[in-house]
């Protein structure tokens, strides 16, 4: 029945019955004959579509509003009354929640977790748009409720007046200009299980609880077992309940064997009438601090694939031994006889790319880029081509490599290794003195690479050294390869200058490289330095994705697989620009080139080091996209300032790239079709985008666990004491970047050992009254909290730029990279005055803080206190 009719109906019934309440003068019996008559007419079918978890077989109300049929969702976002995208929770406080779409200038917020509608993070989404003011006071009433609850408990390290006035400071200002609720879920995360552990304690309160609300519990009852409480890894994940008939028979038996086990559970349902989803545990993976077990962890909830290739996938692959079929160098320009080599980190096995460089004799110079020609061997609709697909990219650990193909192609057959023949896609510019380029060439290559070089090697020469002796050469001299390595050097200057000259923006974050022991355990750490050898190889890389993005999207503008970084959040780069101007600095963001002269404007480096932080918090992520989908003045690339890109580069470790190889191939060939339909590029590229998040989060959660089992290692040879830069002060806190680690932390004052605290929005600083040698720290192991706004993590966690740094592998451990040092110049101290005990802690301020790592829960975390400068401070603390 149309929902018209229904309306209609529901409306007339309404009339009716208003009608009969206002005749009194109605008998009884005609009374019940017209009550009857109208229940007949407006009898209500049942709806044609209920999703699943929308059953309701209890007694209880819904708690959520029913899921529109996939059918009505399809229809709606055709007709524009509602968007698709994909759901982000913020980490901070689960009742804030966005979600990213196409289709609008900006991200939708949701407000809660009732308007959320049982989403979770990363599942695509339909959502209805809501009035803004509306969902304002609505979100304005939430939260008041949440302080009034927070602020029934005294404080006993401030004036809990101070909190809740300066708390209400951001209320007023729109989270976003759309504001929306989910009213279907499009398609679930994939593979929805997550780690985590059991909380016993949850679960035998509840269970008691339960039991108390029963006066005479069934004899049957007594027997059953309780259901437990899972609390995931993931603060965006809610807690999960666990039915009887779904826990383990290990799990009831032995309770306490569970305690401190992380476990996966598999999301089951999430009734209607349920607060918490249902689950089942699938597997134990191991105890809690493990440095193996937090590791397997990190990539079951990143959802990245680490199993090995099935049969039929290997099956797939070229027999050994292999060797280039002879109608290849029929069909392809061959360059064994040029001198090609590759510059990676010195532990790279997958070798993407190689360069070459020579003079013309009409004064130009020829520079060649090529890259592993992987759509060879990887064919369309093979098993090898679906599991690429599913993996779309290779995912990079600190102690290892989870690689998007079987090592035969990413290690041996596709890797450019020096010393023999390998198939390439290239590349290939005329290029003046000054890197401009004059013409450009595409093709199907052969190259014989004469050496596999470090980005070390390659800096020894442009440092006006020689290239070390331990570097291998096939065919060609040191003095020719030492000569074309400054060749390119000169060129990629020209060619980054003019870059950044015409607008490119430079967000590079802080990157930790470890030394690992015998037994994995990580024995060194340091932050890694970009040198001009990384830079070189950045500069031919972007070049050569520009030059392939511009030729694919002119051969098939509705279905070019390109790559877009949108332009800063508006209101976030509001507030930064508001913040940098109260400190002093009045920043130009009106183009990511006007930004970045604003940050080169800035003298001292360390001020530009915190500024380009706060200023990150405002940036998102660059994007897979297909041409055909938007406008093409929406294909542009924020941070890098050009018209098009895309990603050719990296066949070997991105699926994207090999889609482009397709596509490029296509277009020399001046095919009418690419291959793919607009459809199956957008699905192409939602899945690289997904799975692109997936295996950066890993990557940087793998970095945080390494590092937190170094400084545990560290702790037990004495106190760990470092210099941090506060970055930005708030009512109740503040934020610190400590460049040794690379850690940026938050510190909310009322967990220390302060007489009390001030906030002084006027001064932008706090006021800390420290109690005279109380020693802010850990002294005894702190239990999580429900609570994510209280939870002490890293404080930049919305969305991290990705501004296409082209060499996301792990970096060479190589001791002796110097740690970046706070300067003397540009930052001062902390303000100290000692008769008050007061500490006043400003922006651009350096204070010492107290590092201390917890492995004893999951995942493990890094504390920083700040150092009390009125205490003195043992050279260890006992570990817990």
């Amino acid at each position: 029945m149309p929902k018209e009719v229904v309306a209609e109906k529901i409306v007339k019934k309404k009339e009716i019955v208003d009608e009969k309440s206002s005749d009194k003068n109605l008998d009884d019996s005609s009374e019940k004959s017209s009550r009857k008559q109208d229940r007949v007419v407006v009898k209500l079918p049942k709806p044609s579509y209920v999703h699943p978890d929308d059953h309701i077989h209890t007694k209880r109300k819904a708690l959520f509003a029913p899921f529109m049929s996939p059918k009505d969702i399809k229809v709606e976002i055709r007709q524009g009354k509602l968007y698709s995208g994909t759901l982000r929770i913020n980490k901070r406080n689960r009742q804030e929640s966005y979600v990213t779409t196409d289709s609008l200038d900006g991200d939708v917020f949701i407000c809660g977790q009732h308007d959320r509608n049982r989403a979770l993070d990363g599942d695509i989404v339909a959502v209805r748009l809501i009035d803004p003011e509306k969902a304002m006071e609505k979100k304005r009433e939430h939260d008041m409720r949440r302080r009034d609850e927070k602020n029934r408990a005294q404080d006993k390290n401030g004036d809990p007046s101070v909190g809740k006035r300066n708390n209400t400071a951001d209320d007023t200002k729109p989270k976003s200009k759309f504001f929306g609720v989910v009213v279907g879920i499009i398609s679930r995360v994939e593979n929805p299980a997550f780690s985590g552990t059991i909380d016993i304690e949850r679960s035998q309160q509840k269970s008691k609880k339960d039991s108390d609300n029963k006066s005479r519990p069934n004899e049957k009852d007594k027997h059953k077992a309780h259901p437990f409480w899972f609390k995931p890894t993931d603060l965006r994940v809610p807690f999960i309940m666990i039915a009887t008939r779904n826990v383990p028979p290990g799990l009831l038996k032995n309770e306490a064997k569970f305690k401190d086990h992380i476990v996966v559970v598999e999301l089951v349902e999430w009734p209607i009438d349920s607060a918490f989803p249902f689950g089942k545990i699938i597997q134990d993976i191991g105890q809690v601090g493990e440095l193996k077990t937090e590791a397997k962890a990190v990539m079951l909830d990143n959802r990245i694939k680490d199993s090995p290739f099935s049969p039929k996938v290997l099956n797939s692959l070229p027999s050994t031994p292999w060797t280039i079929p002879v109608k290849e160098y029929k069909k392809r320009r061959d360059l064994r006889d040029t001198r090609v080599f590759s510059i990676d980190p010195a532990t790279a096995k997958d070798l993407d790319d190689a360069l070459h460089v020579q003079p013309l004799e009409d004064g130009n110079i020829e520079v060649g880029v090529h890259i592993a020609d992987v759509s060879f061997f990887l064919k369309t609709h093979t098993a090898l081509d679906a599991e690429a697909y599913d993996r779309a990219t290779s995912t990079y650990l600190v102690d290892s490599v989870i690689p998007m193909l079987p090592s035969l192609l990413c290690e041996e057959l596709c890797s450019l290794n020096a010393g023999v023949e390998r198939l390439s896609f290239s590349v290939i510019w005329k290029m003046d003195l000054k890197g401009n380029i004059l013409d450009t060439w595409f093709g199907r290559t052969i190259i014989k690479s004469c050496a596999k070089l470090s980005y070390d090697d390659a800096q020894s020469v442009i440092d006006g050294n020689k290239l070390p002796s331990t570097v291998k050469l096939a065919g060609h001299t040191t003095d020719n390869v030492e000569s074309d390595i400054i060749h390119l050097y000169k060129l990629s200057k020209h060619m980054r200058s003019r870059r950044f000259e015409n607008g490119a923006l430079s967000m590079n974050s802080i990157r930790l490289s470890f030394n690992l022991d015998d037994n994995g355990d990580p024995v060194g750490v340091w932050i890694y330095e970009m040198k001009e050898s990384n830079r070189l190889i950045e500069e031919f890389m972007l070049r050569a994705n520009m030059s392939v993005a511009e030729k694919i999207s002119e051969a098939y503008p509705e279905q070019a697989l390109l790559r877009r970084h949108i332009p800063p959040i508006e209101r976030r780069m509001e507030e930064f620009l508001g913040l940098a101007r109260e400190l002093g600095y009045t920043l130009d963001a009106s183009t990511a080139g006007t930004l970045q002269a604003s940050f080169d404007a800035i003298e001292a480096k360390d001020i530009q080091t915190v500024l380009k932080i706060l200023a990150i918090k405002s940036m998102q992520r660059a994007k897979y996209f297909c041409t055909g989908s938007f406008e093409p003045e929406k294909y542009s690339h924020y941070a890098l300032n050009v018209p098009l890109y895309t990603h050719f580069t990296s066949p070997i470790r991105r699926y994207a790239d090999v889609i482009v190889h397709r596509q490029l191939e296509c277009a020399l060939q001046k095919k009418a079709g690419c291959g793919y339909q607009k459809e199956d590029v957008e699905r192409i590229a939602l899945r690289c985008n997904q799975k692109k998040d997936g295996a950066k989060n890993a990557q940087d959660q793998s970095i945080q666990l390494y590092l937190a089992r170094y400084l545990d290692i560290m702790e037990k040879k004495g106190s760990i004491i470092s210099p941090a830069i506060v970055l930005q002060v708030t009512s109740e806190g503040f934020d610190v970047l400590v460049p040794e680690y690379g850690l940026e932390k938050r510190i909310n004052v009322k967990s220390l050992p302060l007489e009390k605290f001030k906030h002084n929005p006027e001064e932008l600083c706090i006021d800390m009254y420290w109690k005279k040698n109380s020693i802010p720290c850990r002294e005894k192991p702190e239990k999580p909290s429900d609570d994510d706004s209280e939870t002490d993590s890293k404080s930049s966690i919305e969305q991290i730029p990705d501004t296409d740094i082209v060499d996301t592998r792990p970096l060479d451990n190589i001791p002796g990279i110097p740690v970046v040092k706070l300067s003397q110049e540009s930052v001062m101290e902390v303000a100290v005055y000692s008769s008050e005990n007061l500490q006043k802690v400003k922006p651009f301020t350096r204070l010492d803080v107290l590092i201390q790592a917890e492995m004893n829960r999951s995942p493990p975390i890094i504390n920083v206190y700040p150092v009390n400068p009125f205490a003195t401070y043992p050279k260890t603390f006992p570990k817990i």
